[in-house]
């Protein structure tokens, strides 16, 4: 079915406005029709044609109840429009029965007038003025077939040029209305969108946040603070993190959490934010640069070192083969050829610690990856007696690089693996042990029945270059330090009795829902 006015064609979208005004013509409606059955002598209203007058206002409740039972639901500018229309007419009519233009109808009949012409568009507001203008023309001069008065034709054309006039002004404010009324509405939806787009935002920050009010309590926290405290909106800070100034370090589940305190400028009720970063985050973050850094700084002692020291090895070899050399010779050719490669082999591993490339996190199951790692670490010492036993749970996840642990791993069980045998060949025994710590840390035991570490090395065993071995390096632990980091994990030497243990703190994989 064709319809001539649809709710986009509406100067001001006014659904309230719609059901307010038949709450109104409903309430004149019953007004008239009670003030008319009170009024028995038809002194009030209705004095020229009372019975006319009784009909139109009966008919007037009818279509105003069942226009505002319309509008209550859902208002239909199709449906108010045609309303109006009639409304006018019937307006018209009670008038036309209680006198004319000198009763106070005159000015009744205005007020849907104005109403249609903050709803509807100018054709058709100019319409509803034409309309009026033409039933009032009619209910003065034809319909009473009287002899026209001049002066009642000139009241008649006035209060139709008042009624035009009434149309323009309704319109011309309702359009400079609706104007401001849809900047408004654009604006609360850009601010509602930045609104939206600004807390997903916070909520997805590495950083834990909260804001608060100046009596410290909480208005807004993200995700990741519910990693380290339970909080809860409206409710106080918890102490640890009340009168803070500036920056300090909080200790928190084996990890330490350094909270800045942020005052918003401009703001005059006092609210500030805390910032909230794990110092893991960022030494691992640090240790990127500086494995980075040391990258650039090894390529050139490459370069500079390796080239003579292999002139200087081939030198010995060739000198060595000599037929002339003595035999105090040989010896010394032999000492220069096993320190050069022990210099080597530093150097080797200095290019392999700098050619490391970026940590890449990923979520690693533990009983299965550990099965894997134990199956090619038997590989690898194939010949050599030892006993390798894992206790791990069942889906304990976490988050680290799959290659940079295969290295930290085959480090420390190699190292543990050579001291056990030497401590005791028959009986070495490696055990790798995992137990959750908490919903953040998951503990990985590397433990061997070797000898032990004293007190002196203790302070010593992560330092670059410190080996109590003369064939060693001494950057195994050191590497595993500094991959450890990178992956936002610790790596530690925890006594025991009769054996070693390096105790791993990794990141727990958070649960996907």
């Amino acid at each position: 079915m064709f319809r001539w006015l649809q709710q986009k064609d509406l100067i001001v979208q006014g659904k309230r406005l719609l059901r307010l005004y038949s709450y109104y013509s409903l309430f004149l409606a019953l007004l008239l029709l009670i003030t008319d059955s009170i009024d028995s002598q038809n002194i009030i209203m209705g004095g020229r044609l009372p019975h006319i007058f009784l009909i139109a206002s009966s008919l007037y409740v009818v279509i105003a109840a069942l226009f505002a039972a319309v509008a209550s639901r859902e208002p239909d500018p199709q449906q108010a429009t045609s309303y109006v229309f009639i409304e006018i007419a019937l307006l018209v009519t009670l008038m036309h029965a209680s006198g004319g233009l000198e009763t106070g109808f005159s000015s009744l009949i205005l007020i849907p007038v104005v109403i249609a012409n903050l709803l509807a568009p100018g054709i058709l507001g100019y319409g509803v003025a034409a309309w009026t203008t033409i039933a009032v023309l009619y209910s003065q001069h034809i319909a009473p077939f009287s002899s026209l008065q001049a002066q009642e034709v000139v009241n008649s054309g006035l209060y139709g040029a008042l009624c035009f006039v009434l149309a323009w002004v309704t319109q011309t404010l309702s359009r400079r209305l609706n104007s401001a009324l849809t900047l408004a509405s654009d604006q609360a939806d850009r601010l509602q969108r930045l609104q939206r787009l600004s807390q997903q935002a916070l909520l997805e920050l590495p950083e834990g946040i909260i804001a608060c009010d100046a009596n410290e309590r909480i208005l807004f926290f993200n995700r990741r603070v519910n990693n380290w405290f339970n909080l809860q909106e409206q409710q106080p800070l918890p102490a640890t993190l009340r009168n803070i100034q500036g920056e300090v370090h909080i200790a928190n589940d084996q990890s330490t959490l350094i909270v800045r305190k942020i005052r918003l400028s401009g703001d005059a009720n006092g609210d500030f934010l805390l910032q909230i970063e794990d110092s893991s985050r960022i030494s691992a973050q640090a240790q990127q640069l500086k494995l980075a850094s040391l990258g650039r700084l090894t390529a050139s002692i490459a370069h500079e070192i390796r080239n003579p020291l292999s002139a200087l090895r081939q030198a010995s070899q060739l000198l060595s083969e000599s037929p002339e050399i003595g035999l105090n010779d040989l010896q010394l050719t032999r000492m220069i050829e096993q320190h050069s490669m022990r210099i080597n082999r530093t150097i080797e591993d200095i290019l392999q610690l700098s050619r490391r490339r970026q940590s890449v996190l990923q979520p690693i199951e533990l009983s299965v990856w550990l099965s894997d790692f134990a199956r090619l670490f038997r590989q690898l010492t194939d010949g050599q007696q030892y006993q390798l036993n894992i206790h791990c749970p069942q889906n304990v996840k976490i988050l680290f690089d799959p290659n940079q642990l295969q290295q930290v791993l085959d480090n420390l069980c190699a190292n543990g693996l050579r001291y056990a045998i030497k401590s005791s060949p028959d009986n070495a025994r490696l055990t790798l042990v995992v137990t959750p710590v908490n919903s953040l840390q998951v503990q990985l035991d590397v433990i061997d029945n070797g000898s032990g570490v004293s007190g002196e090395q203790r302070a010593h065993l992560f330092e670059p270059f410190y080996t109590t071995e003369h064939h060693g390096t001494g950057l195994g632990l050191y590497m595993c330090r500094e991959l450890c980091e990178a992956n936002q994990a610790n790596i530690q030497y925890h006594p025991i009795p009769n054996g070693t243990c390096f105790r791993i703190l990794l990141k727990n994989a958070p649960i996907q829902e």
